[in-house]
This record gives C-alpha cells, sequence and structure tokens, in this order.
C-alpha cells in the first residue's frame, strides 16, 4: 500500500516538474527556401529627350539590358524564434533572430538580416519589441502577393516611386543612398508596438531612432536628425480585411535620391519630409478558392529648398488590383497596377514637368500546391514605362535607363518548415 507520505511526495514532485516545464523557454526553428530562375530583359530605352521633364535627363545614348538567365531566392530563410514566461499567464518574454538565406550562393545570406528583434507580449495589452522589423506601414504589402514571400512579378510599383528606386530595402537609418526613397523598409534601431485584437480592430505603430544623425557640417552648419514614423489601423470581418497605413521619414532627403536637380543635405535644405498613405483591402472566399487584393497610395517627397529652379517637391499615386482562384492544388492569378506621372514643385514659382513619368504592370501565373507546404510554379510579367520613367521589378536589374521595359518569364519552387 502507497503511504501518504509516497503520495504528498510524489504530488510535490509533480508540481515542481509542472514548474519547471512551465518556465522552460519555447524555441521553434522555421524558414522558407526559394529558388526562382527567370529569362528577363529590359528594351525600348527612350533615346531621345523628354519635353522638359524636370526631374529626368534622358540621354540619347541610352542603353537596354539584354535577354539573361538569372536565379534570385527572394526572400529565402531561415530563422529561431521563441518565448519565455515570466508573469503568469499574460506576460512573457518574445525574441526572434531571422537571416536571410541565398541557397543559389549569391547574396546576400546575413545572419539576423531580416526580422529579428527583443520584446514583451501579454494577451490582454499587445506586443512591444525592439529590434529590425518590417514597418507597420510596409505589413499589408507582405500579403498582396499569391506566393509566399516577395517575387519580381508581385506588385511592384508601390513602396517605391521609380527611379530606380528598390523595391524593398533593410536599412537601420539613413545611408545616402536610393534606399533613403523607398517606403517598403524593414528597419534598424525601431521600436514597435503593435495592440491586441479588439472587435476586429488592430493597430501597429513603430519609430525608427536617429542613430544616423550626424555631426554638424563646419562649412554650412547644416544639422539634421533622421527618423522614421510608421503606423498601420487595421479591420477584419470574416473574409475582409481593411488596412491603412501611414509613413514619415524626416531628414532622409529621399527627393535628393530621385533627381539631380534638387540639392543635397545642406544649408539650402537642413530638413526634409517625406509621406507615404497606403489603403489595402483584401477579400476572400475560401468556400470558393477565391481572392481579391486592392492597394492604393500616395507618395510625396519634400526638401525644404531656397535654390531657385531647384526641385522641391515630387508626389505621386499608384495603385494596383489583383485576383486569384484555386482548383483544388491548382491556382492561377493575375496582377494589374499602374503608378500616375505626379506631379511637381519648383522653388521660385517657375512651372515643373513630369511628362513621360508613370508605368504600368502585368502579371499572370500558375501555382500546383505539392503538398501543404511545398509550391511550384510559373508566371510571366512585364513592367512598362513612360519615358521618363525608371520603375523595375524586384530585384531592380542594374542598368534600366528611362523608358526601358523589363519583361521577364520564370519557374520556381518554394519550400516552407
Amino acid at each position: 500500500m502507497i503511504s501518504r507520505r509516497s503520495l504528498s511526495l510524489a504530488a510535490g514532485l509533480v508540481a515542481v516538474a509542472a514548474a519547471q516545464a512551465q518556465d522552460k523557454p519555447n524555441v521553434t526553428i522555421y524558414g522558407t527556401l526559394i529558388a526562382f530562375a527567370d529569362n528577363v530583359q529590359a528594351s525600348d530605352a527612350s533615346t531621345r529627350a523628354t519635353d522638359g521633364n524636370s526631374l529626368v535627363t534622358v540621354s540619347p545614348s541610352a542603353t537596354n539590358v539584354p535577354s539573361k538567365l538569372r536565379i534570385t531566392c527572394s526572400t529565402s530563410n531561415l530563422g529561431f524564434k521563441g518565448d519565455f514566461k515570466i508573469k503568469g499567464d499574460d506576460l512573457k518574454l518574445i525574441w526572434q533572430v531571422e537571416s536571410s538565406v541565398s541557397v543559389d550562393g549569391d547574396a546576400p545570406s546575413v545572419l539576423a538580416g531580416r526580422n529579428s528583434a527583443i520584446g514583451l507580449s501579454g494577451a490582454s495589452w499587445g506586443t512591444v519589441l525592439v529590434g529590425n522589423w518590417d514597418t507597420p506601414y510596409k505589413f499589408p504589402t507582405l500579403f498582396t502577393g499569391t506566393q509566399r514571400g516577395l517575387f519580381p512579378f508581385d506588385n511592384s510599383l508601390t513602396g517605391n516611386p521609380g527611379f530606380n528606386v528598390p523595391g524593398t530595402v533593410t536599412n537601420s537609418g539613413r545611408v545616402g543612398s536610393k534606399n533613403d526613397a523607398s517606403f517598403n523598409r524593414r528597419q534598424g534601431n525601431s521600436i514597435q508596438y503593435w495592440t491586441p485584437d479588439m472587435s476586429g480592430f488592430s493597430a501597429r505603430v513603430a519609430y525608427s531612432v536617429n542613430e544616423s544623425k550626424p555631426t554638424s557640417d563646419a562649412a554650412t552648419q547644416a544639422q539634421y536628425s533622421p527618423t522614421v514614423i510608421s503606423a498601420l489601423l487595421s479591420y477584419r470581418t470574416g473574409g475582409l480585411t481593411v488596412h491603412y497605413g501611414y509613413e514619415r521619414h524626416n531628414d532622409y532627403f529621399g527627393l535628393s535620391q530621385l533627381t539631380a536637380n534638387a540639392t543635397a543635405p545642406g544649408l539650402a535644405n537642413a530638413s526634409s519630409k517625406d509621406e507615404g498613405h497606403e489603403l489595402a483591402v483584401f477579400y476572400a472566399i475560401p468556400s470558393t478558392g477565391t481572392r481579391f487584393t486592392a492597394i492604393a497610395e500616395q507618395l510625396t517627397y519634400h526638401n525644404d529648398e531656397t535654390v531657385a529652379g531647384k526641385v522641391s517637391e515630387y508626389k505621386r499615386t499608384a495603385w494596383g488590383v489583383s485576383a486569384q482562384q484555386s482548383f483544388g492544388q491548382h491556382k492561377i492569378w493575375g496582377l494589374y497596377g499602374t503608378a500616375d506621372k505626379g506631379s511637381a514643385k519648383l522653388v521660385g514659382g517657375a512651372s515643373a514637368s513630369v511628362e513621360g513619368l508613370g508605368a504600368t504592370q502585368v502579371t499572370v501565373g500558375y501555382n500546383y500546391a505539392i503538398t501543404r507546404t511545398a509550391d511550384v510554379f510559373a508566371t510571366y510579367y512585364t513592367v512598362v514605362n513612360k519615358a521618363a520613367a525608371t520603375y523595375g521589378a524586384f530585384p531592380v536589374l542594374a542598368g534600366i535607363n528611362p523608358g526601358a521595359d523589363t519583361k521577364a518569364f520564370g519557374v520556381g519552387v518554394l519550400y516552407t518548415f
């Protein structure tokens, strides 16, 4: 017969084991491996100057990018994430370290180069994290594509204004390159807060600190303070999801990366303000395998410019729609998008021309789901630029000149674990 003392001892050991199990951190290894091969080219570059465009000068000697076969790994990644309960059931420490993995041998393969952070999370009050993470403004764009990941055939006309600005970037502050004009950002040196779901509503807000603030220039005494503020308001009900995003770049001088007709940071334009507004709508009908997406965006780049004749502002709108239909393991999809030529302002009141800017994009594709976690797919896509425009697919082909149109056909394989 088992004694009471033995039962008490056993119960105590069980309690201790349960407590230790509760304190043990949860760790998950995950990843996405992608290989996409496409035959791509950029042709029909403009060889005559556009009529007085205030931002772009077209070279009569402009060249094209010849047809070539390339392999890209899109957003292939390997990640580690986990959590650790630190107070009851409603507070835990969370962490994630995600790295890019280029299975084709090309760069980048960067440790912690993708979403990586440490923070706290509670079911009743939300999540706060510090690190390198997709901005709230970028978050909806992760779900506009038909595939898991980011591909050249996804919507390429929002999140950037053209001008060979990359379709997506990872930076911790202002870097003095075309990356500074991108609104599709994974932003380092940032703090984010995500609310819990509240009757279908939720929100995200992020702030990237001014760690890239330079010292004062001895000659001009110019001083600027680069920061990023990003916010997202979301609503979900049934198959409908609606997002509104806003992002502001202070002293990133994105306009100076779009055109040589804007002064670089200095006394003449010691501050800048670049803003993005986006509306994204997703609607899914699970019973029929149908899904629709739509995204509209307005980007504004403004330098506090004082030099007469220089560009002080550029503004443009863009939108894209897509539809996909699944039939068992099969899926077909199509996308159409357009970016308008926008408008510009010059210091001194002279008229500004944006003639020849703007672009359209068309994509069609087919996907076969080998399993729940693996797909093979084929797609055709094109980005057609007007005479002075330089929009491109992600990753942007090096050497695209104004007016050159990107055309490609490719096949790929994707596996997640």
